[in-house]
């Protein structure tokens, strides 16, 4: 009886010890495998932020249609004033804003300016803020605020804001723009003030 209570106990302990080993070995392959998907969350939001915030606004002020187009997948869409004007694919992205005849579809002045912007000059800066993003495998969501710095009378002045809706997705392993929306929600004034009525 003996004999055979150490070889029963030498068979427990055993399958005890292999089922721990087994069952550490899982738990650190599933720590490797949360870490290893975090990374690439990180990965992922930086590459997006860089694209939205940094490399999207760079190419509009510096009215470089080519790389602006390219920030679209091949069926992405990019829609304006409240759906009146939408283009589909780089290509005709790039198209409609060459056709334009300033960065951000602005007209250049033709009269002299006191302050004339230097040759090579961006006429506006677009800054990109309030970011929320939502990224779930090779597609992502976000919505950010956007507003425009132009000069105008000397002056530096908000010319107009809004913010932005996207949808994106990772093409050819990079993120894309599936549908970009942009809102104008604080438009520039278009009028003169009317004048203060005289006090006497």
């Amino acid at each position: 009886m003996t004999g055979h209570y150490r070889a029963v106990r030498t068979v427990f302990v055993s399958a005890a010890v292999l089922i721990l080993c087994t069952a550490s070995g899982g738990l650190g392959q599933g720590k490797k495998d949360d870490a290893v998907a975090r990374m690439k969350m990180m990965e992922d939001r930086q590459e997006i932020e860089q694209l939205l915030m940094g490399d999207y606004p760079r190419a509009l002020d510096s009215a470089n249609w080519p790389v602006y187009g390219s920030f679209f997948a091949k069926d992405g869409e990019l829609i304006m004033q409240g759906g009146a004007t939408k283009r589909t694919g780089p290509a005709a992205i790039t198209e409609f804003f060459t056709k334009l005849p300033a960065a951000g579809g602005q007209a250049v002045p033709t009269t002299p300016s006191a302050c004339p912007v230097p040759t090579g000059t961006p006429r506006t800066m677009h800054v990109v803020t309030n970011l929320s993003l939502h990224i779930d495998g090779d597609m992502a969501t976000d919505q950010a605020y956007w507003e425009t710095i132009a000069t105008r009378d000397c002056k530096s002045v908000v010319a107009g804001a809004g913010h932005y809706e996207d949808v994106l997705k990772r093409e050819d392993g990079k993120w894309k723009f599936a549908k970009r929306e942009i809102f104008d929600d604080l438009p520039p004034r278009t009028t003169t003030p009317a004048a203060a009525a005289p006090t006497n």
